[in-house]
């Protein structure tokens, strides 16, 4: 006999869900990991799958083992095994859990008190249903396993509010909020909202010139563990609105106020034991479906009559209308249903007429008229509300999966007839990715964390006295979508094992090189700056070199000859003749020679002077030009 599929996950604290879509109406419990920590024992229905999720540190897959033999090689596992179930990475185990079957098909059904539940510990006391020995479980869709303790319990006491499980797991998640409910067109909400708590209430009311088949003023619907009860109504058009109306009787007020739509306007006629109606023509080819009245007292029938005839008038059935989803109440409203032959008829009209024989007054607020729609009633998933965080997506014919907004979990992931979520029978929601406790690691402890919500993270680190090992490991873990956190396993081995002490070796030798790089390459940075120095100071050497030289070259050939050194032009004398003497004389003639400014004043006029004078002033020559673009430059 093949079984819908099972997932328990387990984990170090927590529960784990122990029934399949179809068989766990209440939802299930948000999945954890199988850590490293402790081997946990979880009891599944026999015969049927259970997936196990493992979190390996680093890259590489997992090995699940059942004693030696080998049942997987990825990190998520199906299986029907029963027993100690190990994930290994390498020869290194990261998680274990124990799954086992229900001892026995005792069905736990009494009520646990709250002494009972403070005393869980110490005395309870509990009645239970046999299965007579029944080996092949079937009867188990209508109960529920508490996977921690194995516990059988009725289905009935789910989401009781009473935990019958020792972990509570038949109580997660029971009440989740519900979604916008479905809105058909000409239908509104009076408050809409994206997300409505489980027992608030949604009030339906319709656009003018339309109105519900069950309310003069409105319908409300309550949000019940993540889906709305009832059916969600349909604003059909209403064919008396503002149509001409006949009075039988003698009218106290305007009647047509009886078919304005308001239910504060009053059509009333004198008290009288005589005939007294109120008849609405309708549109040519109108089809009556139900009529709805608001009028003093009950004592009035509604009929639908062939215009111009009075044999062919048919009664219509009503009934008082008594609903505490009709919201706000409004007293003295009658919803009558008219049969459908009666209603094929080309020209009609609606009466409403007080009870013969009684001397009353007959007072009417409102008469609506509602067609006969065609729409199809039996199309359940168009008419299905979304769920909060998340929306139904069409799967095969008549079903529909459950998609989840990102932080969020489906409740069940397998498709599901539209009938059972309008029903009842089955409801599906999103549940909030919550996960547990970070699961407790060997060796390791937990930083500063930021809650367990989805995208919370948590980072270990190795307990005094031990390393991590290998040091390249991830150690922060987040808090998935699917409540499971990312990591499951760290490796943390004591500082005294040999792999640690090779570890810090190589990295003490990796620092003792990487020094002895840094020092030798600050040594050649020097000796690449004292090269660099040397050779800028030789440019400047050789620089001043040739600009002293230059100088020296011009001022010895360009300097006036009153500022030269007499030793430095000085020729060699001529050696003397014999006998032949220099005297006063010679000498001044030689001085009045060489100083021509010593002349007489009429020796020349006054252009020759400034020609003189111009040319004793000495000029710049090209090698002083050359010596001050050197000394600029």
């Amino acid at each position: 006999m093949r079984l819908p599929p099972l997932l328990i996950i387990a984990a170090t604290l927590g529960g784990a869900w122990a029934g399949a879509c179809g068989e766990q109406e209440h939802g299930r419990l948000p999945p954890l990991l199988v850590t490293s920590a402790e081997t946990p024992t979880v009891y599944a229905w026999p015969e049927q799958k259970v997936e196990l999720h493992c979190r390996p540190s680093q890259a590489g897959g997992c090995r699940w083992l059942k004693d030696s033999r080998e049942l997987g090689t990825e990190c998520r596992l199906s299986t029907t095994e029963r027993g100690t179930i190990r994930c290994v990475r390498g020869e290194e185990t990261c998680g274990a859990i124990t799954l086992k079957n229900p001892k026995n098909q005792q069905v736990e059904h009494t009520h646990v008190s709250d002494y009972d539940r403070r005393r869980y510990y110490y005395r309870r006391q509990n009645q239970y249903w046999d299965y007579n020995g029944e080996t092949r479980w079937n009867r188990k869709p209508s109960t529920f396993l508490c996977s921690r303790s194995g516990t059988i319990i009725l289905k009935s006491k789910a989401c009781d509010g009473t935990r019958h499980c020792g972990k509570g797991e038949d109580e997660w998640h029971c009440s989740p909020p519900c979604g916008p409910p479905f809105v058909s067109e000409h239908t509104r909400l009076s408050d809409p909202k994206e997300e409505y708590p489980d027992g608030s209430h949604a009030t339906y009311t319709c656009e003018s010139g339309f109105n519900l088949a069950e309310s003069l003023s409105g319908l409300r619907r309550t949000c019940r563990a993540g889906r709305w009860d009832g059916v969600a109504p349909v604003c059909r058009r209403n064919v008396a609105l503002g149509q001409l109306i006949t009075v039988t009787g003698l009218p106290m007020t305007d009647c047509k106020t009886a078919v304005d739509g308001s239910l504060d306007t009053w059509c009333m006629l004198a008290p009288s034991d005589g005939p007294q109606a109120l008849t609405v023509h309708l549109e040519d080819n109108a089809t009556v479906d139900r009529v709805l009245v608001r009028a003093l007292g009950t004592r009035y029938t509604v009929a639908l009559q062939p215009v111009n005839q009075t044999d062919g008038e048919v009664e219509c059935s009503c009934r008082d209308l008594n609903s505490g989803k009709i919201t706000p109440t409004v007293s003295g409203v009658r919803v009558c249903v008219c049969p459908e032959p009666a209603s094929n008829v080309e020209r009609l009209q609606v009466r409403v007429s007080a009870e013969k024989g009684a001397f009353l007054a007959l007072s009417v607020a409102d008469i609506v008229v509602l067609e006969r729609s065609d729409d199809d009633e039996g199309g359940e998933c168009a008419l299905l509300g979304q769920p909060a965080h998340g929306r139904y997506e069409p799967a095969q014919t008549g079903t529909v999966k459950l998609s989840c907004d990102p932080g969020y979990s489906p409740s069940c992931s397998d498709p599901v007839r539209c009938y059972d979520l309008q029903s009842g029978t089955a409801r599906l929601s999103c549940l909030a990715a919550k996960c547990p406790s970070p699961p407790a690691i060997p060796n390791t402890k937990t930083g500063p964390k930021d809650g367990t919500g989805w995208r919370s993270v948590v980072e270990y680190s190795c307990s005094t006295g031990y390393t991590l090992y290998p040091s390249e490991q991830n150690t922060t873990s987040t808090c998935g979508s699917d409540s499971l956190w990312s990591l499951g396993h760290v490796s943390c081995v004591s500082e005294t094992d040999i792999r640690v002490v090779a570890m810090r070796l190589g990295e003490q030798h990796e620092r003792s090189m990487a020094a002895l790089r840094a020092e030798l390459e600050t040594l050649l940075m020097g000796q690449r700056q004292l090269l660099a120095d040397q050779n800028s100071t030789q440019q400047r050497l050789s620089k001043l070199e040739r600009e002293v030289a230059l100088l020296a070259l011009a001022e010895g050939a360009y300097l006036p000859a009153q500022e030269r050194d007499p030793t430095e032009d000085a020729t060699e004398p001529a050696p003397e003749e014999e006998g032949v003497t220099q005297t006063p004389e010679t000498v001044t003639d030689r001085a009045m020679v060489t100083r021509p400014e010593q002349e007489p004043a009429g020796a020349a006029d006054s252009e020759e002077l400034r020609e003189g004078a111009t040319e004793t002033t000495p000029r710049q020559s090209p090698a002083m030009e050359l010596i001050r673009q050197i000394s600029s430059s």
